[in-house]
C-alpha cells in the first residue's frame, strides 16, 4: 500500500490512525505456519483466562485487544515488502522528529521561561513515554541512512528529548537497545556513545532534572507493584481481565482519574464523565505484573513467549533486535507496549510483525531461552527482596482518623523504615507521599470520598531504595 509509509510518518502526531490496524489482519496469511501458531498461542493466552475472569467485561476487552494486536502485526507484515528493514521503518523517524518539535513547543508555551526547570512534556505523552520515544529516535538515527543533516538532527533531538524528559526508563531502553546491537557488529556502539554523552551531560549540568538519572528511588512504583501483585494473588489463573486491572490500580499513584501531565499543568482536570473510566489508563509499571494481574499465569506466559519469539526471529538484524530489546528493557519499570496508546506500544507489535515476515525460520529453543531472559529482566526489581533479613515487627501506637481534614498516626518500633499510608476499598488512594517511621505522621483524608467502610493500610519499607515490597503492612478498618 503506497499510503502506508505516509500513515506511519503521521501516526506519532495523529495516534488515532493506528485504530485502522484491524483492517490489516488479512495480511497475516502471508506468514508461515509457525508464526501463525505463535500468534495463536498468544491470542489463546488472553482469551481463555478472560472467559473465567471475575469481571464481566474481561472477555470482550480481551477479544478487542487480540484483534488490535493482530492488526498491528499485520501492518508490520505489510511493511515487510520494502527492500530492507531500514526502508520499512524509515518514515517513523520523520514522525518522531515532528513529535519532538511539538513537545518542545508545547512545553515552552505552557511553562515559558520556567521550562528549563520542568520535565519536558507533551499533550498526549507522559515525560517517561516521551523520553522513551527519544531513545527510539537515537536508535533509528544510528541505523538508518537518512540524509545526513536529518540523521544528525534526529539523533541529537532524540537525545535532547531524552535528557530534558529525565526519563530513567528511556535511558535504560537506550542502553540495553544499544548493547543488543553489539551482538551483530551493528551500530549499537553509536547509540551507547550517545547514551554515555547524555549521562555525562546529566552529571555535569547544574539542574535538578538531570539528577534523576542517578537516583534509585521508584517514584511511587512500589505501591503499584504491590497492588498488582495482590490482584494476581487473588486471581492467579485468570487475572481480572485486560484493561480491567486499571480499575484496581487507579488512585494508587495519581488519583482516580489523571490526564497527561502537560494537560494537568495547564489546569485541565478529568471531567466527571471520565472519572469512572480513569482506570483504563492505569498500569502496573512492570509488564510481568501487568500480564499476571490481567490474565494470570497463562497470560504472562503467552506474552513472554511472544516477546521471546519476536527476539528470536529478529536475531541477526541489528535495527529490529535493538528496537525490540529497547521496548522489553523499559518493560521492567513501565508498560511501553500496552495498547492502545498514543502510538508508542503500537510500534512494538508493528516491529514484531516485520520480524516475523522477514526473519529466519522459527527456532523453538532460542525463543524459549529469550522468553526466559525477558522474564528474568522484568523480575530484576524483585529479586533483591529474597536476600533481606527480617526485622522486628512494628505496631500502631495510635490513630486519629477524622471524617475530613487531617488525620494522625504514630508507630512504635518503626525506626529506620519509610512509611506510606493508603486508604482502600476496591482501589486504593495514597494519602501523602512518604514519612520516616520514627515521626508522627499527618495525612489528609481525600475529599469527595463516599461514606462507607475503608481499610487504612500503613506500608513500611526498608530504607534501602531497592526494597520495593513493604516489610510490613498494618491494616485497620475505618469509616468515613
Amino acid at each position: 500500500m503506497r499510503w502506508l509509509p505516509l500513515a506511519l510518518a503521521l501516526a506519532p502526531l495523529f495516534p488515532p490512525l493506528a485504530l485502522l490496524a484491524p483492517l490489516f489482519v488479512g495480511y497475516l496469511r502471508r506468514l508461515p505456519r509457525w508464526a501463525l501458531g505463535l500468534l495463536g498461542v498468544y491470542a489463546l493466552s488472553l482469551l481463555l483466562p478472560a472467559l473465567f475472569a471475575p469481571e464481566p467485561l474481561a472477555f470482550p476487552l480481551a477479544l478487542g485487544r487480540v484483534l488490535y494486536v493482530l492488526g498491528l502485526v499485520g501492518v508490520g507484515v505489510a511493511l515487510a515488502s520494502a527492500s530492507s528493514v531500514g526502508q520499512a521503518v524509515r518514515p517513523l523517524g520523520y514522525g518522531l522528529f515532528l513529535l519532538y518539535g511539538s513537545a518542545l513547543l508545547a512545553s515552552y508555551l505552557t511553562f515559558g521561561d520556567r521550562v528549563v526547570n520542568e520535565r519536558l512534556m507533551h499533550p498526549f505523552h507522559s515525560p517517561v513515554g516521551l523520553g522513551f520515544l527519544g531513545a527510539l529516535g537515537v536508535l533509528l538515527a544510528a541505523y538508518i541512512r537518512y540524509p545526513w543533516p536529518f540523521r544528525l538532527l534526529l539523533g541529537l533531538l532524540g537525545g535532547v528529548v531524552l535528557l530534558l524528559s529525565a526519563s530513567r526508563g528511556g535511558m535504560l531502553a537506550l542502553l540495553l537497545g544499544g548493547a543488543g546491537g553489539l551482538f551483530f557488529r551493528g551500530r549499537g556502539g553509536w547509540a551507547l556513545g550517545v547514551a554515555g554523552l547524555l549521562l555525562f551531560l546529566a552529571a555535569n549540568l547544574d539542574n535538578p532534572l538531570s539528577e534523576r538519572f542517578f537516583q534509585t528511588q521508584l517514584s511511587g512504583r512500589e505501591g503499584l507493584w504491590l497492588r498488582a501483585y495482590e490482584v494476581y494473588a487473588a486471581h492467579p489463573w485468570t487475572g481480572v481481565g485486560p484493561y480491567v486491572l486499571g480499575d484496581y490500580l487507579k488512585g494508587t499513584l495519581f488519583g482516580e482519574c489523571f490526564l497527561f501531565p502537560l494537560l494537568e499543568a495547564r489546569g485541565l482536570r478529568c471531567p466527571e464523565g471520565l472519572r469512572p473510566w480513569g482506570g483504563l489508563w492505569s498500569f502496573a509499571h512492570n509488564h510481568l505484573l501487568q500480564a499476571l494481574g490481567e490474565s494470570g499465569v497463562w497470560g504472562a506466559g503467552g506474552l513472554l513467549l511472544l516477546a521471546g519469539g519476536f527476539l528470536a526471529v529478529a536475531w541477526g538484524e541489528g535495527l529490529l533486535f535493538s528496537l525490540l530489546l529497547a521496548f522489553l528493557a523499559m518493560g521492567m519499570v513501565d508498560n511501553p507496549f500496552s495498547v492502545p496508546s498514543p502510538f508508542r506500544g503500537e510500534i512494538f507489535f508493528l516491529l514484531g510483525g516485520l520480524a516475523l515476515a522477514r526473519g529466519r525460520a522459527w527456532v523453538v529453543p532460542q525463543a524459549l531461552a529469550l522468553a526466559g531472559g525477558v522474564a528474568l529482566l522484568w523480575s530484576l526489581p524483585f529479586l533483591y527482596l529474597a536476600s533481606r533479613p527480617p526485622a522486628s515487627p512494628p505496631a500502631l501506637a495510635y490513630l486519629a482518623f477524622p471524617q475530613e481534614g487531617v488525620g494522625f498516626l504514630r508507630l512504635a518500633g518503626a525506626e529506620g523504615y519509610r512509611v506510606q499510608v493508603w486508604l482502600c476499598q476496591k482501589g486504593c488512594w495514597r494519602v501523602g507521599w512518604e514519612w520516616p517511621g520514627d515521626k508522627r505522621i499527618a495525612f489528609r483524608v481525600p475529599e469527595g470520598l463516599p461514606t462507607g467502610e475503608y481499610r487504612l493500610r500503613v506500608l513500611l519499607f526498608s530504607q534501602h531504595r531497592l526494597a520495593q515490597r513493604p516489610r510490613y503492612v498494618l491494616e485497620k478498618e475505618v469509616r468515613r
